[in-house]
């Protein structure tokens, strides 16, 4: 443990504190930075980020977008791995392109993410050279910007809607005379489609250079080890002569308020923002000060969101939700403390004036002591689990603290620092310097609010005037009072249920799993794991669903679970819940699915009991509460009105309609089907579906100790209800339309498609099948980024993905899909449909297999030590009645996967003879072809 000497409260400024110790950081004679960190979790395997200071925001006028240009260059050929050598070479390794190996631009950074496994000293040594390459040693060959051009458009095109639009018309006016408004990392069309080639690579020469760059890396490896390769391979950079000055543009002070209003059809919410902006750092310093600020803004922001969630809760909310919170700005040198409100309907002002004066009630009379006792309690049982999970935390998590530091700067401690440095300081913060915090960052200029909002609602949007009014006015209302808090009960439960008994009781000596059979008909299968310290995981599921509801029932079946939620627990409302169980980790959440009703949850080792008392109180005790329930109807009501406006999820509506042949259970939730939800009738189906925890099987995965453990299964999952009836499941007809259908959908103003394609069928379940199509869905998504994106330069990602189920009958799904240009649909398809016809005649590679079934054995290898995988696989094992020792198994079933058994088990199932195609098309498109028909 840690000694910390702490000098008197005055002196924290200077406080410098020391950094993690487990942390190798240096600095080569170059400039050039590196963070080593020795780490077993998981094993064989080392996360490696390359990060340069430099992003959007140095991009020269001629440059705009090329920071980003430059990233994907870096994957198209180095000195060391041509163009397509470096991708296949990685790929063998396991990687996953777009998932494990990937990179992102901001405005002032630019990161490569590269994880290998590390039982092989030749990966290390080449992912070394890879990282070395990328540095300072990529090609830019002419040939490969011009190809590159169409797979950054295509992404540039992602970007296109609503957001985009109403962006354009905000950022110029809120962040007027900025760098951060002119230089989005995405950038400018023209540009990217016409820039000079040296116009990339003086980018690449002026920014990627030792000073600004650093190596992380944190893994299964031997620390002296990697560091000799650090300065072997990174060492031999030269540093630059006369560099370019790196630099941090921040935004202008100005007077008074800046509004900007954007209003658009395809808008999915309206919102309002009000910023006051803070002076701020361009790193954020490393001293007992900066640690005690972020903790208390922290602090802050916990108690101020709590009180708007109260307000959500209301029987009619003033805003469908509210968050309030101070951090970083949009630029170097700049903080702000925000006000966002998501606006209910059109009610604008009354949004704006509630949220304001919560803010304005917690500026003029603070917190409670009850809420800083309660605050502080939470962040004091988040560094005790902190640290109990120290040593089991996973090298991807570790990565990214030390990635922040290089990029922000600011505290570097382990685990047991920050948690000796927490005791020591949250005892320290006294409710009035939090209660000072909101007058201090309550600012009369450097105020901006935008508001963003549906276009058929524009008319109420108050006048910048009346909004800007209303932040002074509030100051001025002599009706806001001090909060008034209620006291809560202490305890979840005030009499214990009768218990029950363990009727027998087994162990798997091979997967370690217990199985105990409790005397009201419950099963419980107990998965002990020494993954986590501090963690037990858990999942309760029997058959039945809604499929026991009529089509007139289905709507409020399908939402009882959410229902039943949203009035609270026992005694509880949702916000007292919330209040009882700060600085307790434990949680459980009912379902109500198609086929199945369930329960699943997680706690702290400590919180166990609560955990049980969480899920007996489930089963036996709705909270009856009309107001939350009305609250909840108009939120959700309002939320899915909003997010029909999108052309995407108008799409997927069309779509589903289209494979289901408009079933009424594949329907949106739209406002008027959920009008169809009866607060009493749901209740009436939750009870139904959870008076029976005789046909339940349950799962608990993680930190167990089976003895102790016994006592909560007899006081709380024995002691349940049961009838001693076993329920199943009915055949709805949800099925996927049979036959071939091509369908385009015209919908949005932007210039790109979505295509889809799904094939369907019935199916033969089994693990090995599932293997196959699973295995050949990723060669298929390998071969498509190859062609559609690579060659072709038409899409930015393109994909394939199977889905299995075993219930109510055997079928399964083959689904291709990407976005593209509109008027490259028809090639793409074709190329996506050829690279498919390819797979089923077997004109695909032992090499191409060999980099699925080394991906997928990579990945078996991390899950096969995570709780939530065990969760999963032994719930699922269970509903099909599968031999859970086949869990273990997943190598032996990857490596067994053949060539000639994915070009068997394709041409059995993957037909076109059952095969859906769906094109979303601008609506634009549809008159043309209207004019055209017309014309002939």
């Amino acid at each position: 443990m840690v000694a910390w000497v702490l000098l008197p409260l005055q002196t924290f400024a200077f406080q410098e504190l020391p950094l993690d110790p487990d942390v190798k950081i240096g600095k080569l004679d170059n400039g050039f930075t590196y963070y080593l960190r020795s780490n077993p979790k998981p094993e064989n395997r080392i996360e490696f980020r390359l990060a340069v200071k430099a992003g959007s925001i140095v991009e020269d006028e001629d440059q705009l977008g090329l920071a980003h240009f430059t990233e994907h260059m870096l994957f198209n050929g180095t000195k060391n791995f041509e163009k397509n050598e470096l991708v296949d070479f990685l790929q063998k390794m396991g990687l996953e392109f777009g998932g494990d190996l990937n990179a992102y631009t901001s405005f002032d950074e630019t990161v490569y993410m590269l994880p290998i496994p590390s039982d092989k000293p030749e990966n290390v040594e080449n992912a070394m050279l890879v990282l070395s390459d990328w540095a300072h040693q990529a090609t830019f060959e002419n040939e490969e910007i011009d190809k590159e051009r169409g797979v950054v458009m295509e992404e540039w095109r992602l970007r296109l809607g609503a957001s985009e639009r109403m962006r354009q018309k905000i950022w110029p006016i809120t962040l007027a005379g900025s760098r951060y408004a002119e230089r989005l990392p995405i950038g400018e069309a023209d540009i990217l489609e016409n820039f000079e080639y040296d116009a990339a690579k003086r980018f690449y020469r002026d920014w990627y250079r030792p000073d600004l760059m650093a190596l992380i890396a944190v893994g299964d490896f031997d620390l002296a080890e990697m560091e000799e390769m650090v300065k072997e391979n990174f060492g031999k950079i030269p540093a630059r002569t006369n560099p370019r000055e790196r630099i941090y543009y921040s935004p202008a002070d100005f007077e008074g308020t800046r509004v900007a209003v954007a209003a658009d059809d395809e808008a999915t919410s309206n919102s309002v923002s009000i910023n006051f902006i803070q002076p701020g750092k361009n790193e954020v310093e490393n001293d007992l000060q900066s640690f005690r600020d972020q903790l208390m803004n922290s602090i802050f922001s916990q108690m101020m969101n709590q009180r708007l969630r109260e307000l959500v809760q209301s029987e009619n909310p003033p805003f469908q939700f509210s968050f309030s919170g101070y951090g970083s700005a949009l630029g170097k040198g700049k903080n702000d403390y925000t006000i966002s409100i998501n606006v209910k309907d059109v009610m604008f002002m009354e949004g704006i004036v509630a949220a304001v004066r919560e803010n304005e009630r917690v500026r003029r009379y603070g917190f409670t002591a009850g809420e800083l006792e309660r605050a502080k309690a939470s962040f004091t049982n988040s560094l005790e689990r902190f640290v109990k999970e120290a040593d089991k935390r996973e090298s991807w998590a570790l990565v990214n603290s030390y990635l922040g530091h290089f990029l922000q700067g600011g505290p570097l401690l382990s685990a047991e620092q920050t948690k000796a440095l927490g005791e020591k300081v949250i005892p320290s913060i006294s409710l009035q310097e939090v209660n000072a915090l909101l007058k201090k960052w309550w600012r009369e200029d450097n105020r901006t609010i935008e508001v963003r909002a549906k276009a058929d609602v524009a008319d109420a949007i108050p006048s910048a005037d009346e909004m800007i009014a209303v932040l002074d006015k509030v100051k001025n209302d002599e009706t806001i009072e001090p909060y008034a808090e209620e006291s809560i009960a202490t305890a979840l439960m005030i009499q214990m249920p009768k218990p029950g008994k363990i009727a027998s009781e087994s162990t798997d000596p091979v997967t370690g799993i217990t199985y105990l059979a409790l005397s009201n008909g419950v099963n419980v299968y107990i998965k002990p794991t020494d993954f986590k310290n501090d963690e037990v995981r858990m999942t309760g599921f029997s058959f039945g669903g809604t499929s026991l509801y009529s089509n007139d029932e289905y709507w409020s079946a399908a939402n009882a679970a959410q229902v039943v939620t949203q009035m609270g627990l026992g005694e509880f409302s949702l916000i007292d819940l919330s209040k009882f169980m700060t600085g307790k980790t434990a949680s459980v959440q009912p379902y109500i699915s198609t086929y199945e009703e369930g329960i699943s949850g997680f706690s702290s080792v400590k919180d166990l009991e609560t955990l049980f008392q969480q899920v007996y109180l489930r089963f036996t005790d709705v909270r009856v509460d009309e107001s939350a329930f009305n609250s909840w109807l108009g939120r959700t009501k309002n939320q899915y009105a909003n997010f029909s406006a999108s052309p995407d999820v108008q799409y997927s509506i069309q779509r589903q309609q289209i494979m289901y042949d408009n079933h009424p259970r594949a329907q949106f939730p739209s406002p008027e089907n959920l009008e169809k939800i009866d607060m009493n009738e749901a209740i009436r189906i939750y009870k139904e579906r959870f008076a029976n925890a005789g046909d339940f099987n349950f799962v608990f995965v993680g930190n167990v100790e089976i003895d102790s453990f016994k006592e909560y299964l007899k006081n709380y999952l024995a002691a349940l209800p049961s009838t001693g009836v076993k329920e199943t499941y009915k055949d709805v007809g949800l099925t996927i339309t049979k036959g071939q259908i091509e369908e385009n959908i015209y919908i949005g103003v932007d210039d790109k498609s979505q295509v889809n394609i799904t094939f369907s069928g019935d199916y033969q379940y089994s693990m090995e099948n599932n293997g196959l199509l699973n295995a050949a869905a990723n060669i298929l998504s390998n071969k498509m980024i190859e062609t559609l994106r690579e060659e072709m330069g038409g899409v930015y990602g393109a994909g394939a993905s199977a889905a299995m189920s075993e219930y109510p009958k055997e079928n399964f799904t083959f689904n291709i899909s990407f976005p593209c240009k509109p008027e490259n649909v028809d090639k793409l398809v074709a190329a996506a449909m050829a690279e498919l016809e390819n797979l089923k005649k077997g004109n695909f590679s032992q090499e191409d297999l060999d980099k699925v079934v080394n991906a997928r054995k990579q990945n078996f290898e991390e899950q096969i030590k995570q709780n939530s995988y065990w969760q999963s696989m032994m719930a699922t094992y269970i509903k099909s009645g599968s031999d859970m020792e086949l869990i273990m198994k997943g190598n032996e079933r990857a490596e067994a996967i053949t060539k000639e058994a994915i070009v068997e088990a394709l041409n059995k199932f993957v037909s076109d003879q059952n095969m859906i195609k769906t094109v979303k098309m601008p609506q634009s498109t549809k008159a043309d072809l209207q004019q055209e028909i017309k014309k002939n």
